[in-house]
């Protein structure tokens, strides 16, 4: 489950590991590392969808559904950004399904200056 909103030089996005028919996690998460790297995944193809990348993140709010998966989460996050260190806050606490991870983006993007609408999309 995958929601992006944007609106002008922003682009919102957060993700999680649902399978929103079941409301459980999806089975190719079956380590909080895989499980971090398909919700980017998954963000990463709703910020192209809007004409940005990981590459412009600005900010990134992190849910853990407990603190034990911490070490594991950092690890695949910063293989994730590489070369940036977007500002980062990580909260613990419960999550839908039985999903252990949570995130959502703020990006900057560019688009044409007469493009200055906002529009929600939602997709699985």
């Amino acid at each position: 489950m995958s929601t992006i909103t944007s609106g002008g030089p922003f682009a919102y996005a957060s993700s999680l590991a649902i399978d929103v028919a079941t409301m459980s996690l999806v089975p190719e998460a079956d380590t909080v590392r895989n499980e971090t790297r398909l919700v980017f995944d998954r963000i990463t193809a709703q910020l192209e969808s809007k004409g940005a990348s990981l590459d412009d993140v600005i900010k990134t709010t992190c849910y853990l559904r407990d603190e034990s998966y911490l070490a594991e989460f950092i690890e695949a996050y910063d293989q994730v950004f590489p070369s940036h260190s977007p500002a980062t806050h990580i909260a613990i606490l419960g999550i839908a399904g039985n999903c252990r991870v949570q995130i959502e983006v703020v990006a900057t993007r560019t688009i044409p200056s007469a493009v200055n609408t906002l529009d929600r999309e939602e997709s699985q």
